[in-house]
């Protein structure tokens, strides 16, 4: 069903390996000076960390360091235990090679290899990754630090399309990508007394606390400034920069946000929903008791194939409320905030389903929205009405992606922006992402997730979900310049871009960037306006809008 998108990523794994060569050719046309080492010069960057010494590799103008370890193992006796110090190691750690993914259902799609992609599994997953401009660049540049997508429970830093090398070079920063504890492994609320265990139900979030400690004490060491730290992170990635906004035990560790295409950002779970997916646990696995010495004895892999809905908790220790509802967390006010997404976000998974999913007739839509939304007939009957005033040529298919797209992510990422910009505080700025992917013949429009390669500035991935075209390296630079405008004085303005307001409650200015970008207000203002009444999507709410 998805012959075009497939075609289109034949051999992508085959043309990943060939990612350096690729990279370096469109890299050039970005650059304005090279960084040229003979491979007579070349000698692997060595660098003292807290921990000891670790050994990079050099490519492109770029050191990078794989697979640094920033936590103990949390297998064995320290499953669901909050991340534990490293010890420190003798001699020179080489990090050439990266590490294992946190533990997870197996979940890569052809199409989407170069950002689901993932090293062996293992619950000895707490490493990181950097990137940084070889020792010729100057000191003091901003650390940006992401947050990986795939909600609470698939995903990894280290899959291909997420190498910053680009995004280092040529935005000067420091980037850091990283992996943590996932879905039962890192989000479990136990029927247990023992106080070690008392944060299991936030061990994950704690890992990437871990992380950003581990930031804070070397990033100097690799050209950093630890006094400027900005989080960023897309869907999923989102959703974890919102909740670390709200984490006390993260203030202080990151001075900048970066929101992009949040479903689930608002709530986090309340401990009777928690108790709800431990009991289902239990039930799969045979046990009457959700005790830690009950389930570290389950083996990993068993422990993977169990299902449920497994996410942070406002536990009194890690949340005490959640990240934006009823409003924003006072932890936020200080921290500047970049925050949007793609126009057709839900269209990438419309695809990926059934590509019969666009040539629905009216009445299967219908059922569908109005299952999916919990309400009844009518109002999905009013809802589509008023969608299609707005867009008299739009399929049923099309009303479909549109109603899903407003309500799963721009309606939450909207509601963070302006929540943000109703308070007092730091300054808050906002977008959509329009560039349309040719990719199989244009049905994606501009999908979910479309963004993350321009960013990063990965030609070969752009290519792969953007479909070749001529904008690919002005695109690039763009996204580059505006990201890591942010990262260096929280306000993306960049002479690529067209002056850029803030966001403000009133006014809902954003910047709808392209190749050709634009200022509007209020986009989509309308079609959210038909949304209001509707409660606001979180990952408890079943995403059956896909299935007949």
């Amino acid at each position: 069903m998805r012959r075009g998108l497939r075609a289109d990523c034949a051999g992508l794994r085959e043309r990943l390996e060939r990612r350096a060569v690729i990279k370096g050719l469109a890299c050039a046309a970005l650059a304005t000076q090279s960084v040229r080492i003979s491979h007579a010069q070349r000698t692997d960057p060595i660098v003292e960390t807290t921990y000891g010494k670790v050994r990079g590799r050099t490519q492109g103008g770029v050191d990078i360091f794989k697979g640094i370890r920033y936590a103990a193992s949390t297998a064995g006796a320290h499953r669901f235990l909050a991340p534990q110090p490293v010890q420190p190691w003798p001699g020179i750690y080489d990090a050439g090679t990266l590490g294992h993914s946190a533990p997870q259902p197996s979940h890569t799609e052809a199409d989407q290899a170069g950002f689901s992609d993932l090293e062996p599994v293992s619950e000895d997953c707490l490493f990181l990754n950097v990137f940084t401009a070889a020792r010729l660049a100057r000191p003091g540049r901003p650390v940006m630090v992401w947050l990986h997508a795939g909600a609470w429970s698939t995903g990894a830093g280290t899959a291909p399309a997420l190498d910053g090398s680009g995004l280092a070079r040529f935005g000067e920063v420091v980037v850091v990508t990283l992996n943590h504890r996932l879905n039962v492994f890192g989000y479990l609320q136990l029927d247990d007394t023992d106080e070690r265990f008392a944060d299991a139900p936030n061990a994950g979030v704690l890992d990437m606390v871990a992380a950003l400690q581990w930031v804070r004490g070397n990033a100097a060491a690799f050209g950093g400034d630890p006094g400027n730290v900005t989080l960023f992170g897309q869907s999923g990635g989102g959703g974890k920069v919102c909740a670390l906004l709200a984490c006390p035990a993260a203030r202080g560790l990151f001075h900048k946000a970066i929101v992009m295409s949040t479903s689930g950002g608002l709530r986090i779970m309340e401990p009777q929903e928690a108790a709800r997916s431990t009991y289902g646990l239990t039930r799969q696995l045979g046990l009457s008791k959700a005790s830690a010495e009950a389930l570290q004895a389950v083996p990993m892999d068993r422990l993977i194939g169990a299902t449920g809905d497994f996410r942070p908790v406002v536990d009194g220790r890690t949340f005490t409320r959640h990240p934006f509802d009823p409003d924003i967390s006072p932890l936020s006010a200080g921290i500047p905030l970049l925050a949007g997404n793609c126009a057709n976000e839900t269209r990438l998974f419309m695809y990926g389903a059934d590509l019969g999913n666009f040539s629905l007739p009216m009445p299967e839509v219908r059922r569908r929205l109005t299952r999916f939304l919990q309400i009844d007939d009518t109002q999905t009957g009013r809802i589509l009405t008023q969608y299609q005033l707005l867009d008299p040529s739009a399929s049923p298919g099309d009303l479909l992606g549109a109603v899903t797209t407003d309500y799963i992510y721009i309606r939450n990422t909207r509601r963070v922006a302006t929540l943000r910009a109703s308070a007092s505080g730091a300054p808050v700025y906002s977008y959509l992402f329009t560039r349309r992917t040719p990719v199989a013949g244009g049905i994606l429009q501009c999908p979910h997730m479309s963004e993350v390669a321009f960013v990063f500035g990965d030609p070969l991935a752009a290519w792969m979900v953007g479909g070749a075209a001529p904008d690919i390296m002005p695109l690039t630079r763009i996204m580059i310049a505006t990201w890591s405008a942010f990262a260096h004085t929280g306000d993306p303005n960049n002479q690529t871009l067209p002056p850029w307001p803030r966001h403000d409650a009133t006014r809902q200015q954003s910047m709808l960037l392209n190749v050709s970008s634009r200022v509007v207000e209020h986009p989509g203002a309308r079609s959210l306006a038909v949304l209001q009444t509707l409660r606001y999507f979180d990952y408890g709410m079943p995403t059956n809008y896909l299935r007949h």
